[in-house]
């Protein structure tokens, strides 16, 4: 499946420059609702734009909740779809935890509450595995880095005296079966 709602709707502004080459420059109101993706892309976006069009087919640095577009697709998708599947899962605990995403850049925002993983002969294997954060940073445009480029702030959870430990963690290149 190459198409996912998402759990819920963002309200958004689109960069009209991506809506054809003689619309006025500014931005157009729309409701986020949905993706997909095909393999090597970056990440599309499905919107009813306030003109009542719907639009499939914006890359995710076409949309923002301010009138900041400034982040490119690599700053903002690090890693391009890997596969024809998209699965879209709401994870009720992370939405609105504040984090900061680390690579490429240091950017700050707040998690949405959405995972997106792909389906495909990479996501198999553990150490291939990437799953997406969607993460409505604090300018406004969304990003989705995956899991390792990603600290996340819970005051009333995470010991800051154990940060260091970070430094061991390794990823998972163990496959685990049940007898």
């Amino acid at each position: 499946m190459r198409h996912g709602n998402l759990p819920f709707h963002f309200y958004v502004y689109v960069d009209n420059s991506f809506l054809g080459p003689n619309m006025p420059q500014g931005k157009t109101e729309a409701i986020w609702h949905g993706v997909h993706c095909r393999p090597g892309q970056t990440l599309m976006c499905h919107v009813l734009l306030e003109t009542g069009a719907h639009w499939s087919g914006l890359p995710l640095h076409a949309i923002s909740t301010t009138d900041d577009f400034s982040l490119s697709d690599k700053t903002l998708m690090p890693w391009s779809a890997m596969g024809d599947h998209i699965e879209v899962f709401e994870i009720k605990y992370m939405e609105g935890l504040e984090c900061q995403v680390f690579k490429p850049e240091k950017l700050k925002g707040r998690h949405t509450g959405i995972m997106i993983d792909w389906a495909d002969g990479f996501s198999r294997y553990p150490q291939e595995h990437k799953p997406l954060n969607l993460i409505e940073l604090d300018s406004g445009q969304f990003a989705l880095p995956p899991n390792n480029f990603v600290e996340f702030k819970d005051q009333h959870f995470i010991n800051d005296k154990l940060l260091d430990q970070r430094q061991y963690y390794k990823r998972n290149e163990i496959v685990y079966w049940g007898d």
